[in-house]
């Protein structure tokens, strides 16, 4: 599953068993020496999991329904074979929303007690004799809810030429399987399914599988049969039907497919040649052909505040953003976005549908290897996009919040499905991630890949725990993987390597990075570090702990030159840097590789904000920026110094960073030019995009004026504007916009019927930084003209510059917010909302909504959300004095002239 992109990067983004600030602070390591490694963890979380009694076990389904999109209801028949045992007299089965009509078990005539508990979403089935050990079967007639947002079977209404639409489709990752159908919806109870269903004859039905047969019935209906799916988990099973277009191509056997509503045929082909790219890559990667005959990609009007896209094996579904690509109004960041998405869903065929963790405490195994396989896959067929450098920023925007209170261990106990939904986030994502990355950099590409195919191989159609992918790892490197990886997912946290001058070497410590008080201080772990001495070919790769530190590089004349302690950035860790050797470093800045430039302004932004080191060394960094480094560290730049701007919001030295920001960026975007230029670098207008963008925050007069000039111009013309440049202008005229261009903006959005256009202009909308037009903006989610899938997304907007207004207006329209909230996201809305503010009332707030209104079982985001509040409100307190002072002293004339200039007016 693609997570959904929050609104804006920002620094950082169930309760576990025994409460998520005290297992973050108290940690695995001091359960008993970290449970002696993975077996004990793996016992920790059996004892605690809610899962169904294994004396009773589904080996296939045999599923019918029947959708009445009209009237949001759906009926069903599920002949379940089974597998009993032992003798028992109940089969207990997660059912949710559903009320049985009829049940029965073949060769028995007598009724079972059917007795629902909502609590554990479950049906038990008493029968008055045991069932023997053998087969059997069950069958179940049921009725079920369509709902309005993405759970279970849901509806995505719009409107086109032809009137009217109500395409149906289905999301049940992690536990909606059972809003569905009668199942055993836990990822290890693997079975095959074979799904018929009767639509209106004039709509087409997807699923997993291809079409078998299809037949004529009265009444305008046919009745869809779908050949058997391969043996998998239920949260994989897919069905969609409605008024679509379907393009294909043949690829090694394959017949891979995109499928849009009726009308969006040439925005899909982007995505079709995507996918034709990287089957063949992925067949030769894991050595194992994609088994299934076919694999579509399903487009769906609308949004999600949980995810932006899902890997159901053959029917991968997309939201429309995260995979249509509109020739006239995309820019390259959209087409670089829709293609990670792809590579994201297509590496979880393999890994994750064919090989599947047995719980959810291995999410990770599914998620933190394709946001890996993601970068590598897609940087094969667009080297120019450097994925590895924004494999860096995930792994940043992962040990923002692995440094504060709140954060988990990749592999953590999870006890029920609240506490599953939690799981989704950047430690279980991007850490997940950044280790799998360390593991291969450490081990080499063909060992590791030579592991992750013996892997592969040993669990095709099963289930397995982190262990055995180690356990793989090591036969095929033979070397001690086991012992780096539980450090690095045992264990939550974020390690510091100190890099001092020592004699003639270069002396290695390790402590705990934090941005707060939690965590133990003495945690530590087996790092894999790789130094080098700058100018020189001398390197140092070893491993580096607490207890074990080391001094390298012995016998080089460091002098000016310096060192880095994370060469090509692949360790998980910060790097602090002694004086002499941090001041080398900003002296050969522009000669860094640019992953080397990225990593140093990653860790200096970090180390500066948290205290570790002078903010000034930052802006010391920003003032080495110039137009010769790569695009991807000139974008994090604008991105960080946004960062900081957003932090000043209603205090009088605004103007005077705002000047400095614009002093360093100005001069980037003149470089590259307002619009595109021929035979351009790829990584060009990605950069213009952001710079674009962030010098019209920082209300840069020039590009406000051309903005402002070209929107005139496309009002009268509507062919002024396309792609890149469309996006661009429409971006800084809404994030400044006054009352008329807002409404002019709004009208656009109301008058376009394609729905991806559409739902762009209402974003954009909710991105106005005036604080009365915000409040528009919301008015206007929770309005008619707005699709329910949207409304979130669109306060989420708002929050991202009006945290406090966005908060306040979901609270005191709690019910109608949180009835366009999929469940699985209810937990989490109200403390990412709150999560972009700096003011500890807010948090305080946020602490009280938490105990009315969400499980203990489920505040994990609470508590990451308070201590993302709490971090930045110590920014804002104390680092922000310190920018003063620095900009004071060291700011440029011309920059302190525009900030007076500003004040003034």
């Amino acid at each position: 599953m693609a997570r959904q992109p929050q609104p804006q990067r920002m620094n950082g983004s169930f309760l576990l068993l025994i409460g998520a600030a005290a297992f973050a602070a108290a940690s695995l390591p001091a359960l008993g020496e970290r449970l002696q490694g993975a077996a004990g963890a793996a016992e920790l979380a059996a004892r605690s999991q809610a899962v169904l009694p294994d004396d009773v076990i589904p080996t296939h389904y045999d599923l019918e329904i029947t959708p009445d999109a009209g009237h949001l209801r759906f009926s069903g028949h599920v002949s379940i074979d089974l597998q009993v045992q032992r003798p028992t007299r109940t089969i207990v089965l997660n059912a949710l929303d559903l009320t049985f009509e009829r049940v029965s078990l073949a060769g028995r005539d007598a009724v079972p007690v059917v007795q629902f508990d909502p609590a554990h979403q479950t049906a038990s089935l008493t029968f008055r004799a045991p069932l023997e050990p053998g087969a059997a079967r069950l069958s179940i007639i049921y009725r079920g809810i369509i709902n309005t947002n993405a759970a279970g079977l849901f509806a995505l209404p719009y409107n086109s030429a032809a009137g009217r639409q109500v395409p149906l489709f289905t999301q049940f990752e992690n536990s909606d399987a059972r809003r569905f159908l009668p199942c055993w919806d836990e990822p290890a109870r693997k079975a095959t399914f074979t799904l018929s269903a009767n639509v209106p004859a004039r709509e087409m039905a997807v699923s997993n599988m291809p079409v078998a047969a299809s037949q004529g019935l009265p009444h305008g209906r046919k009745l869809v049969r779908f050949a058997a799916t391969p043996r998998m988990s239920s949260y994989l099973l897919f069905f969609a039907s409605g008024d679509f277009e379907r393009i294909t191509r043949r690829v090694d056997g394959v017949e891979l497919g995109v499928i849009v509503k009726r009308g969006s045929l040439a925005q899909a082909r982007f995505a079709l040649d995507a996918a034709a790219h990287l089957l063949p890559y992925y067949d030769q990667y894991f050595a194992y052909p994609y088994p299934l005959p076919k694999l579509d990609l399903i487009a769906a009007p609308g949004g999600s505040q949980f995810f932006s896209a899902m890997e159901n094996w053959g029917a991968m579904f997309f939201f429309e953003p995260a995979l249509l690509v509109d020739p006239q109004l995309a820019t390259q960041s959209d087409e670089r976005e829709v293609y990670v998405d792809i590579a994201h869903e297509m590496a979880h065929q393999w890994f994750g549908d064919l090989v599947t963790m047995q719980w959810w405490n291995d999410l990770w195994l599914n998620e933190g290897f394709a946001s890996w396989m993601e970068n590598k896959a897609t940087d094969r067929f667009h080297p120019r996009w450097h994925l590895a450098l924004e494999a860096q920023n995930q792994k940043d925007s992962a040990m923002d919040l692995d440094a504060r209170r709140g954060t988990h261990p990749v592999i953590q106990p999870i006890t029920d499905v609240l506490q599953a939904n939690e799981a989704f986030d950047a430690i279980t994502y991007l850490k997940g991630e950044a280790v799998v990355q360390m593991l291969e950099s450490y081990l080499g590409e063909e060992r590791f890949r030579d592991g992750v195919r013996a892997y592969i191989r040993a669990h095709a159609y099963g289930n397995t725990v982190s262990d055995d992918l180690w356990v793989a790892l090591e036969r095929s490197s033979g070397v001690p993987v086991t012992q780096i990886a539980h450090d690095f997912t045992l264990q939550p946290g974020v390690p510091l390597i100190r890099g001092e001058l020592a004699g003639s070497g270069l002396r290695l410590t390790q402590e705990r990075f934090s941005e707060d008080d939690s965590g133990p201080v003495a945690a530590s772990w087996r790092v894999p570090v790789f130094a080098r001495a700058l100018a020189t070919d001398t390197a140092w790769r070893g491993i580096v702990s607490r207890q074990s530190p080391q001094t390298v590089l012995g016998g080089v004349a460091f002098g000016s030159r310096g060192a880095l302690l994370n060469l090509g950035q692949s360790g998980y860790f910060r790097s602090l840097y002694a004086p002499s050797l941090l001041a080398a470093l900003l002296s050969g800045y522009g000669a860094l590789a640019p992953i080397d430039a990225l990593g140093l302004a990653d860790d200096s932004y970090a180390l500066g904000t948290a205290g570790y080191e002078p903010i000034g060394d930052f802006l010391q960094l920003a003032e080495h920026t110039d137009a010769g480094l790569d695009p991807a560290v000139l974008q994090d730049m604008a991105e960080r110094l946004l960062s900081i701007d957003r932090l000043y919001a209603e205090l009088p030295q605004r103007a005077r960073f705002q000047a400095f920001g614009r002093h360093v960026l100005a001069p980037l975007l003149a470089a590259i030019g307002y619009t595109a230029r021929p035979r351009e670098s790829e990584d060009t207008p990605p950069l213009r995009e952001s710079l674009y963008g962030s010098l019209g925050e920082l209300a840069d007069p020039e590009v406000l004026g051309y903005a402002r000039e070209r929107f005139a111009a496309y009002r009268h013309n509507p062919r002024a504007l396309v792609g890149e440049e469309w996006r661009n202008v429409l971006t800084v005229v809404a994030e400044q916009a006054d009352p008329t261009s807002w409404e002019e903006l709004h009208q656009l959005a109301r008058g376009t019927r394609d729905t991806l256009a559409r739902e762009t202009l209402y974003r954009l909308l909710a991105s106005a930084a005036n604080a009365s037009l915000a409040r528009q903006a919301l008015a206007l989610a929770l309005s008619d003209e707005v699709a329910e899938t949207l409304r979130p997304t669109l306060i989420s907007i708002v929050a991202v510059r009006h945290p406090q207004a966005a908060f306040d207006f979901a609270l005191a329209h709690l019910d109608a917010v949180m009835a366009s909230v999929e469940p699985d996201s209810r937990s989490s809305f109200m403390p990412e909302l709150a999560s972009h503010g700096s003011d500890p009332a807010l948090a305080r707030e946020l602490e009280a909504y938490a105990a009315a209104h969400i499980p203990a079982s489920a505040r994990e985001s609470t508590v990451q959300a308070q201590a993302q509040i709490t971090f930045q409100a110590q920014v804002r307190t104390q680092r922000l004095p310190e920018i003063a002072e620095w900009l004071q002293a060291h700011a440029p004339a011309a920059a302190r002239a525009q900030a007076t200039a500003q004040i003034a007016r």
